[in-house]
């Protein structure tokens, strides 16, 4: 290794077997895993590359190394050799070259094969930042990250001489590229992601057929023409509490699926009401409401390929009249017993409980009232929880804030697909008996995720979060159940993402949200009562935020779960927005 960029393996004559290829700035490091499977490097450009050291790399061919020797490889009867792009034929040209006592050239060849090594490409990429945000990529731009990871790589691709790159970010392919279970497969079983992905019966990415993305522009003319809003000291502001958007659509080649418009983050508006042809323009009319601040309103348009635009964003700050404090909406389903006995729970209805009344407790030192809707139970059906849903609908304002709390079973369909081609994700309700196995009745009785989303959606406030303790009942022992996962992390991500909810999940994909005897509580929410308590104050301000219970909650779990079940749980989280403090300590 060393400062020219280049990492490299020799063996212990000095014959140059592997060239390493991947970091773009000097590599500073270097350690092995115990069973010699990886090799990991850390370099000067701020990234660590995992290799696989088994992988046999290309090498260019003697042709291509060796252009002006072309009429000697023709003469060979071995010529075809000389034009496979591996060490493996270089070999094999230079045993023959010894047999045939071909001296003129067999000294030079052996030379120029002494410093040749085969390209070995990264099997992963990882970076983080300084925040602690962290991509974790492959060469063909599959990924896992964090909440905000996926902006931190992408692709500057090539249009020709007279023409500069176009970049695309990863996150316009979220939906096709975010693959954390394979990703985890891929590391734990040595292959290439994309082995896995057609194994799993999967096309492969390919951006050089997707079509451009389709592209949305918020027009500010008409505002500032009717007076609606004014630049004021560079910025722009306006005393409405609703204002209309002038939003234009373009169709780059891919069809325009939906467009949809995010307030702060929060997704507020979707509309599926298009029909375009490449290269169309269409001008569409959107009405907002103002929070007392400033308002980033974001559209994003995604077309048929699942690609989406860039967002185009627009800043307003609200100079009216000041709002009145927010309320805080709560929206709780505890199921411990279900129709199926086979699926009774011990603690999800008191951890649905506990959160509430937790809560509650001190919430006039944040909002000005506090509506509590808890559907326990018997009564937690689907119909039942949709009407909670309505009744937040009906009452929730923008500047409110909005949590909703599920403890109970989820499950994975993993018999259909929706219709971005996943498995859909429900939350499963007491009268469901059969969770796996019956996919008519899931859908039939279940919550999709999808249907949350339109729910979150519909409700206005856009300070909101989704806590999910969604379980199965598994193997019970008699100090433990065991809570099977009811998602994977991408349905999390998924349903968090595209909603720009606030998301904290009990455990990632293939772990299992535990309960024990000893704590009364399933551990997910018994961190979160400590957290609202206070143990997640981490500056000690007598408030406690969204980003500081987050931040409990990965540390604690873990640390939890080994102690009492020897096997560490990892919540799974997507933070999205500004922060906000969700509990005042009482002093």
């Amino acid at each position: 290794m060393g400062s020219d960029y280049s990492l490299k393996m020799y063996d212990r004559a000095g014959q140059l077997l592997k060239d390493f290829i991947g970091h773009s700035g000097g590599v500073r490091g270097i350690t092995a895993t115990a069973d010699g499977t990886y090799l990991a490097s850390g370099g000067e450009d701020q990234t660590i590359i995992l290799w696989k050291m088994a992988e046999t790399g290309a090498a260019p061919s003697m042709r291509q190394e060796l252009p002006e020797w072309s009429d000697f490889f023709s003469s060979l009867p071995i010529d075809s050799l000389t034009k496979d792009p591996s060490k493996k034929a270089w070999k094999a040209v230079i045993d023959f070259l010894k047999v045939n006592r071909e001296k003129k050239v067999l000294g030079f060849i052996e030379e120029v094969y002494k410093n040749l090594g085969e390209e070995v490409h990264p099997f992963a990429t990882l970076f983080v930042t300084e925040d602690f945000e962290w991509v974790c990529w492959t060469p063909k731009g599959y990924f896992t990250c964090t909440s905000s990871g996926s902006q931190y790589f992408g692709w500057h691709v090539n249009r020709g001489i007279n023409k500069l790159a176009d970049f695309y970010a990863a996150e316009q392919y979220f939906e096709i590229l975010f693959r954390p279970k394979q990703m985890q497969k891929m590391i734990a079983q040595g292959k290439r992601i994309e082995e896995i992905l057609l194994e799993e019966g999967e096309r492969l990415f390919d951006l050089g057929r997707l079509h451009t993305p389709s592209a949305g522009f918020i027009e500010v003319r008409n505002l500032i023409n009717n007076s609606d809003v004014q630049y004021k000291e560079g910025k722009l502001v306006t005393a409405k509490t609703a204002l209309t958007l002038d939003v234009e659509v373009f169709d780059g080649g891919g069809g325009v699926r939906e467009v949809n418009i995010y307030q702060n983050d929060k997704l507020i508006l979707t509309d599926r009401d298009y029909k375009t042809k490449q290269g169309e323009r269409v001008e569409k009319q959107y009405k907002v409401d103002l929070l007392n601040e400033t308002n980033e309103f974001k559209v994003v348009v995604k077309n048929y390929q699942k690609m989406e635009s860039r967002p185009e964003i627009l800043k307003i700050d609200y100079v009216g009249q000041v709002i009145a404090t927010s309320a805080l909406h709560i929206m709780a389903v505890g199921i411990n017993n279900y129709k199926n006995g086979a699926y009774n729970l011990n603690y999800a209805q008191p951890d649905a409980k506990s959160f509430v009344d937790q809560i509650a407790t001190n919430y006039d030192k944040i909002f000005k009232s506090v509506n509590k809707v808890e559907i326990y139970n018997e009564d937690a059906t689907k119909d039942n929880i949709i009407e909670g849903f309505n009744k937040i609908i009906a009452k929730a304002r923008p500047e409110d804030v909005f949590v909703f709390f599920y403890a109970g079973h989820g499950s994975l369909d993993e018999e259909h697909k929706d219709a971005d081609g996943e498995s859909p994700f429900y939350f499963v309700p007491t009268d469901v008996t059969k969770i796996y196995g019956d996919p008519e009745q899931l859908q039939k009785k279940g919550l999709s995720a999808n249907e949350l989303k339109s729910y979150l959606t519909q409700i206005r406030s856009t300070k909101q979060v989704v806590l999910m303790d969604a379980c199965h009942s598994g193997g019970a022992l008699k100090t433990l159940n065991v809570r099977a996962a009811g998602s994977d992390e991408k349905a999390i991500f998924q349903l968090a993402r595209s909603s720009g909810v606030v998301t904290i999940a009990s455990a990632g994909s293939k772990q299992f949200a535990t309960e024990f005897e000893v704590l009364k509580h399933g551990v997910f929410t018994y961190v979160l009562l400590e957290a609202l308590n206070g143990k997640a104050d981490g500056n000690a301000d007598g408030k406690v935020t969204i980003s500081e219970i987050k931040i409990y909650l990965e540390e604690r779990v873990p640390e939890l779960t080994k102690q009492y079940g020897g096997t560490a749980q990892y919540p799974t989280s997507y933070v999205t927005g500004n922060d906000f403090p969700l509990s005042i300590l009482q002093k």
